[in-house]
């Protein structure tokens, strides 16, 4: 599995933790990708949650990346998941569409908006047992697992490009300023 994004308390990192300690049986393990110098205090409750729940085997934080790096994480990861208490629009499920990841996360903010119900599964966010039983869903059943990463796919599919997307913006701009 993989995680992507500062470690800030915004991002539920330890949430995620919590909801791994109850999956230890099967067989997952998950990288974050992401900056731990923004908040020292929740890179050290990340550490601290990681260490009490005995996972320290099984999840890697690796701190910022290069993008090429990043890339290849998404590329070797079965599933994306976050655990965010708020998103305003969540560039990483956009690029974990885009590579074919399945998602699980939460509605915090705009995630219901950018994640459909065909490439993911969302929770309400702080619902340790709801993320893990999430999760466990796609970890125990590859099927799904398969269904939600075609969703994905295809979800990324209707995204637009940044030039579109920088094309409405201008558009919108121009409409504004005509008023």
């Amino acid at each position: 599995m993989l995680s992507v994004g500062a470690v800030i308390p915004r991002k539920g990192f330890h949430i995620l933790v919590e909801a791994l300690q109850p999956l230890k049986s099967l067989s997952w393990t998950l990288t974050i990708a992401g900056d731990v110098t923004r908040d020292p205090p929740a890179y050290v409750l990340l550490q601290e949650v990681i260490r009490r729940c005995s996972l320290e085997d099984r999840i890697h934080v690796l701190g910022a990346v290069s993008s090429p790096e990043l890339q290849n994480l998404y590329a070797k990861s079965d599933v994306f998941v976050l655990a965010s208490f708020y998103e305003g629009y969540g560039m990483v499920f956009a690029e974990a569409m885009a590579n074919g990841l399945p998602i699980v996360s939460t509605t915090g903010g705009a995630i219901a908006d950018t994640v459909p119900k065909q490439a993911g599964v969302l929770v309400e966010p702080g619902q340790v047992d709801a993320l893990s039983d999430a999760i466990k869903l796609l970890i125990e059943n590859d099927d799904y697992r398969s269904l939600l990463a075609q969703g994905a796919r295809s979800a990324a599919q209707q995204q637009p490009t940044w030039e579109e997307s920088v094309q409405k913006f201008d558009q919108l701009l121009s409409e504004l300023i005509a008023e």
